[in-house]
């Protein structure tokens, strides 16, 4: 099986949801062994990624995954046995892909909270209403990113997350991946002091999804204005402080 690679430095401080997601990233198809080979086993994965997204998992077939993929349907069948497991490998690639891009994410937050003042982090300090502000604008600028450039990405999420519900051999993977999700928002929240860092974490979760299901659903252009409001508001509950003032 071919093995998740987390640099080091990561893996030492790395939280337990998120040790969890790694440990449960398990790839199940023909293990490869040379990188030419790799290389198009993760374009066959990369082909179902974007046929779920545009399709739905109905769509995914081997011969269909073949096609999207330019290569020849024998390979389909040589690195995956069936399609079950191409699918749960697919959405094995997916997690991978998403915990990278948030880990990037908790790392711009974190490193932006330690130029902060202690004072400042704790729930009434000074300047909090300026920090939730700040907060809100990289956070406004992460989700516009992701409901504009990566909006298949989304999508597929979405269709994973569902086919969870009905997978129990997936439903594992999908409760580290959301795991892991609010992990990294918790202990955000921990450090800022948040009245309710679990319960809030949670929401932060749910609001998000709930946003990007109304954004694939409405299919129409993020207004980035409205997304800035209710990030701050969101934000704002969050950190036990006002609505912060539009930046």
């Amino acid at each position: 099986m071919a093995q998740v690679h987390i640099p080091e430095t990561r893996e030492q401080g790395e939280l337990p949801e998120n040790r969890l997601l790694r440990q449960s990233i398990r790839y199940r198809g023909r293990k490869t062994l040379r990188a030419k080979s790799e290389i198009r086993r993760l374009e066959i994965l990369e082909a179902t990624l974007r046929i779920a997204a545009r399709d739905g998992l109905r769509g995914i077939k081997h011969r269909a995954v073949a096609r999207e993929a330019d290569v020849p349907l024998a390979a389909t069948t040589y690195y995956f046995r069936d399609i079950h497991e191409l699918i749960s490998d697919s959405f094995m690639l997916f997690a991978e892909k998403a915990r990278d891009n948030l880990d990037g994410f908790y790392d711009t937050i974190n490193l932006v909270l330690d130029t902060i003042p202690t004072e400042t982090l704790r729930r009434g300090g000074p300047q909090r209403r300026e920090l939730a502000a700040r907060l809100s604008v990289i956070s406004t600028a992460y989700l516009y990113e992701q409901f504009t450039k990566r909006r298949q990405q989304v999508l597929a999420e979405q269709v994973f997350l569902m086919e969870a519900l009905r997978d129990d051999r997936l439903a594992g993977l999908a409760r580290s991946y959301r795991e892991a999700w609010t992990a990294g928002l918790r202990q955000i929240l921990e450090r800022l002091d948040s009245p309710s860092p679990v319960r809030d974490a949670a929401l932060l979760v749910n609001v998000t999804l709930g946003m990007g299901y109304d954004t694939l659903l409405n299919d129409q252009r993020v207004d980035y204005n409205a997304l800035s409001e209710t990030v701050g508001r969101v934000i704002g509950l969050a950190l036990g402080e006002p609505e912060p003032e539009p930046s």
